[in-house]
């Protein structure tokens, strides 16, 4: 029978984060194609764009290491 490996703590922590920031992206990004699927311009909007835009960029480098 092989030894099962227990992750630290840390790690299942660190992973139990990422994988909750990652479901907020995919929340925000449903919400911001919805607004502009409906013609919204608003600078908000556009604000939220970028802000993901760059959420998602650090993410992928975090993830990338």
């Amino acid at each position: 029978m092989k030894p099962i490996a227990i992750a630290p703590s840390h790690s299942t922590t660190r992973q139990r984060r990422l994988r909750d920031i990652a479901k907020c992206l995919v929340i925000e990004m449903g919400y911001l194609e919805h607004c502009l699927a409906e013609g919204l311009q608003d600078p908000n909007v556009q604000t939220a764009a970028a802000g993901i835009d760059t959420a998602i960029d650090c993410l992928n480098e975090h993830l990338s290491r």
